[in-house]
């Protein structure tokens, strides 16, 4: 299937989040499997079987689509986070996980004037300007002893369980050196279980072997972005956390949408039914993304994307059949009701950028 494009016409209103430099989008990747009956496997192949495989960017300020590919559930992450570059606009930031971890990827957003936040590979080569360069006796300086390496292993030891380190200016990869800042996070005791977890089960469902430096860095999470540094730290970390956004998205999809359920069928049926899925998807995700927004604004009250979306992908079906009538604006007053009763996220105190 080709890449699904979403023409949008209509400025939407988005949550103005308090946070030191303005985004005109924050652009949320990534994706999610669904195992598929064996007579798919020829056009989607899985490691195991049949399987699809569904990116989706979402604007986590409004709710609109940016990015929608559906491939097979063996392809790789990387071509999508390359591909949805063509939209990019000035002032963009952009969350990803390590699928989409690729140095032509920051180096387009850096060229475009737009911001991205990224986790770390645990081989990522780090460098740091020398403190005492060599030098020709003509005055330049010996390439080769420009930078020094920086070792995460040993910068690890010197963290305490909790700990946020910013370095300000260090270089990705051991021939580009791209800049960046880099943020390090020392996890505490039950953080660190949970996440040697994590590794194990990986090693015990993936192919391959996991790698010693991969066991040795288990205790910390790296991030790097080009955010300006006037940026805290603190502030980069709670943007990133609204990378998990997507994950509730996928989950509200595949739970309250049954996105992964239903009966053998032929390929071309499949399809069709999987295209009025993302319909569906789409359409729930925007009005209830907007909705937020006017929860926030009117009654300074937090929506649950996930409740809201089920609870609107219910009656999409019936605003559509009374699409030329006025019933439409009772069945809307009826969600906000709901929505209302219901709907409410339980969030203790906002975080460091005024949002849960």
């Amino acid at each position: 299937m080709p890449c699904l494009s979403f023409k949008k016409s209509l400025p939407l209103p988005g949550i103005q989040l308090a946070t030191t430099h303005p985004f005109n989008r924050i652009r949320i990747l990534d994706g999610t499997t669904v195992a598929l009956s064996s007579n798919c496997q020829s056009d989607y192949p899985s490691s195991v079987g049949a399987g699809v495989k569904f990116q989706v960017e979402v604007d986590y300020l409004t709710g609109q689509f940016q990015y929608v590919k559906i491939q097979p559930a063996k392809a790789a992450d990387c071509p999508a986070g390359r591909e949805r570059l063509a939209t990019i606009r000035k002032g963009d930031l952009f969350l990803q996980d390590l699928g989409y971890y690729q140095y032509t990827t920051f180096e387009q957003i850096n060229e475009e004037h737009a911001f991205y936040v990224s986790r770390a590979r645990t081989d990522t080569m780090f460098y740091i300007d020398h403190p005492t360069p060599r030098y020709h006796p003509n005055g330049k300086m010996v390439e080769r002893s420009a930078y020094e390496q920086l070792f995460i292993k040993e910068e690890m030891k010197t963290l305490h369980p909790g700990e946020i380190r910013n370095y300000p200016r260090v270089y990705l990869g051991r021939h580009k050196k791209l800049p960046c800042r880099l943020v390090l996070y020392r996890m505490t005791a039950a953080e660190q279980r949970r996440q040697a977890y994590r590794v194990k089960r990986r090693d015990q469902t993936k192919h391959g072997t996991i790698k010693q430096k991969s066991l040795d860095l288990v205790g910390v999470s790296m991030l790097v972005t080009n955010l300006p540094d006037k940026v805290p730290t603190e502030e980069i970390v709670a943007l990133y956390r609204y990378r998990w956004q997507i994950e509730l998205l996928f989950r509200s999809w595949k739970s309250n949408l049954k996105l992964d359920q239903f009966r053998r069928m032929k390929q071309a049926r499949w399809e069709c039914h999987i295209y009025a899925e993302l319909i569906l998807l789409l359409l729930s995700t925007l009005v209830a993304y907007q909705l937020r927004v006017r929860f926030w604004k009117e009654r300074h009250f937090v929506l649950s994307e996930q409740i809201a979306i089920h609870e609107i992908s219910k009656k999409i079906g019936m605003h559509w059949r009374i699409r030329d009538g006025t019933d439409w604006q009772c069945i809307h007053q009826k969600i906000e009701l709901t929505l209302n009763a219901i709907g409410r996220k339980k969030v203790w105190k906002p975080g460091p950028i005024n949002w849960l």
